[in-house]
C-alpha cells in the first residue's frame, strides 16, 4: 500500500498525457458495487466508458472527483458512463468516504486489488477510456483536464465512433 501513495503523488496536477492503447486489447473485470451487485465491462458494451482507479488516501485521486462528477453530468444524455474502481479498501470505508464527498458515480470495489494488477496499473489516479467496441483505446495516467476541450473532444470522438458504427451495422 505504500508503494501505491508514493506512485500517486507526481500525479497531483492536472495536465496528464493521454496515451494511446493497443486497439486490439480487450480487458474486463468482475466488481461489485455497494450493494455486492456484480458489474463487468461487457454490462457496459455500447457505450464509451472511462475506468477509473482510485483510493480515498490519494490527493490527486480526490482532486478529480468533482472534474468527474460534472463530465458525467455534462455527458448525461450521451452513451457514456464513468466507473470509478476503489482500489485495495474495505466496503464501509469506501462507503463512508463516498457519501462524505458526495461522490455520485458508479462505484465499484476492488478490494483484493486483482483488477488494479490485471490492468496493469502503476499509479492513482490512472485511468482507461474503452470504446464501445469493449476495446481500450486510451489509458491516462494521473488528471488529464476532465473538462479541458481536448478531453473532451477525445470522450466525443470515441462517441461519434459508436454512432458511426451503430448506422453501419443497421
Amino acid at each position: 500500500m505504500i508503494l501505491l501513495v508514493l506512485a500517486c503523488l507526481p500525479f497531483a496536477l492536472v495536465g496528464a498525457e493521454l496515451e494511446s492503447f493497443d486497439k486490439d486489447k480487450r480487458l474486463d473485470f468482475s466488481l461489485a458495487d455497494f450493494r455486492d451487485k456484480p458489474h463487468s465491462l461487457a454490462d457496459y458494451r455500447g457505450k464509451v466508458v472511462l475506468v477509473n482507479f482510485w483510493a480515498s488516501w490519494c490527493p490527486p485521486c480526490i482532486y478529480e472527483m468533482p472534474e468527474l462528477t460534472r463530465l458525467k453530468q455534462q455527458m448525461a444524455d450521451r452513451p457514456f458512463e464513468i466507473i470509478a474502481i476503489n482500489v485495495g479498501e474495505k466496503k464501509y470505508r469506501v462507503r463512508k468516504f463516498v457519501n462524505l464527498v458526495n461522490f455520485e458515480l458508479q462505484v465499484l470495489l476492488d478490494t483484493s486489488n486483482k483488477t488494479f494488477n490485471d490492468w496493469n496499473v502503476r499509479t492513482l489516479p490512472t485511468s482507461f477510456l474503452v470504446g464501445a467496441d469493449g476495446r481500450v483505446r486510451h489509458k491516462i495516467r494521473g488528471n488529464p483536464g476532465w473538462e479541458q476541450p481536448e478531453t473532451i473532444s477525445l470522450i466525443e470522438q470515441l462517441i461519434a465512433e459508436t454512432a458511426t458504427s451503430a448506422t453501419l451495422s443497421n
